[in-house]
């Protein structure tokens, strides 16, 4: 599978408001908006590489008087793109630092897909979420234009069930799937306005907050974003890409910590769709909190070591319910889809 064009910087006005994206009708792009790039090769071992590129991205900054078109007043956003690729592992890390002197517009960053995705799939606190790709949409007698940018907690993923790409992030929390062939799916990096509320979109009729003026929400400045691109087989949960995201965010990190006194147990949760979402230490014990993170009911397997004395499900409202007995050191416990289950072990 071969992915062309992947990172294009795409900007555009922005005539909202903090709350809602509103094209102006004259929405003009600079010409050739990439300028003066320079790239080097930082790193080029049999474990990892790493490419760096610096260039002026040119776009237009602010609106006419009347907020009906945007203004041709070129300006140059520095930017600093750091790649990097680390030997038999399908993700490519990615980091963006962009210096903001526009007002007035949306940045975002464009991934062309090679396949068509009749849907994509972002996860939240406990769900991974499908949603059907389509294009904005206005419902009769409805005040607002249903715009298909969506919300994720740490990915979204876009497959058509070959194969598939996920776009793993840290505190970027929008994402499009652009329908019109070919697809391509965008992620939301900047949205500088100057208004809390206004009463003049073409996204929305009416105010939907105060009419203030917010010069800060033009976000001036330095910003560093940080992703990852998860290639794979499959759709989403066939490729692992909730335990890929976890890979990212939650990195093995080596330091010298405070001296533990007793040892932490140690847990063995399988299979893969089950996600331990917290563990509690309590007085003579702990609570370990899971997630069957999938649309079919299975059977979680759990190692407890040390090996508790009791074990006990414990509802959200810390009511203990059936004890677990286990079976050959192996603790076994129907999960229905999406259920969480807390267990409380005593040691």
């Amino acid at each position: 599978m071969r992915y062309q064009g992947l990172h294009r910087l795409v900007d555009e006005g922005d005539a909202g408001d903090e709350y809602n994206f509103s094209p102006p009708a004259g929405n003009p792009q600079p010409a050739d908006p990439v300028r003066n790039l320079r790239s080097a090769l930082l790193e080029d071992g049999p474990l990892r590489a790493r490419l760096e590129a610096r260039y002026d991205f040119a776009v237009f900054s602010g609106l006419s008087h009347d907020r009906q078109r945007r203004k041709e007043t070129e300006t140059a956003l520095p930017v600093r793109l750091m790649l990097s690729l680390e030997a038999d592992r399908p993700r490519l890390d990615i980091e963006l630092e962009v210096i903001n002197r526009a007002e007035d517009h949306r940045l975002r960053v464009h991934f062309p897909l090679p396949f068509q995705a009749d849907r994509s799939v972002a996860d939240s606190a406990f769900h991974a979420t499908a949603r059907a790709v389509a294009a904005a949409r206005r419902d009769p007698g409805a005040a607002e234009l249903e715009l298909p940018t969506y919300p994720m907690w740490s990915f979204v993923d876009v497959s058509d069930g070959r194969a598939g790409l996920a776009l793993i992030t840290h505190g970027l929390h929008e994402y499009e799937v652009l329908p019109d062939a070919p697809q391509e799916l965008a992620l939301t990096l900047l949205r500088s306005v100057g208004w809390l509320s206004r009463g003049d979109l073409v996204t929305r009729a009416g105010h939907a907050g105060p009419e203030m003026a917010t010069p800060g929400a033009q976000v001036p400045g330095g910003h560093r974003f940080r992703y990852s691109l998860f290639f794979h087989a499959g759709d989403w949960h066939a490729g692992g890409v909730w335990r890929a995201a976890e890979s990212v965010l939650l990195p093995v990190v080596a330091g010298r910590g405070t001296p533990v006194t007793r040892k932490p147990p140690v847990i063995e949760l399988e299979p893969d769709c089950m996600q331990m979402t917290a563990l509690q230490p309590r007085p003579g014990g702990y609570d370990l909190r899971f997630l069957n993170a999938s649309d079919a009911s299975c059977e979680a397997r759990l190692r407890l070591q040390p090996q508790p004395v009791d074990v006990r499900v414990v509802t959200l409202g810390d009511v203990e319910r059936e004890r677990l007995t286990p079976e050959g050191g192996t603790l076994h416990l129907p999960v229905n889809p999406w259920e969480i289950v807390t267990l409380r072990a005593t040691r």
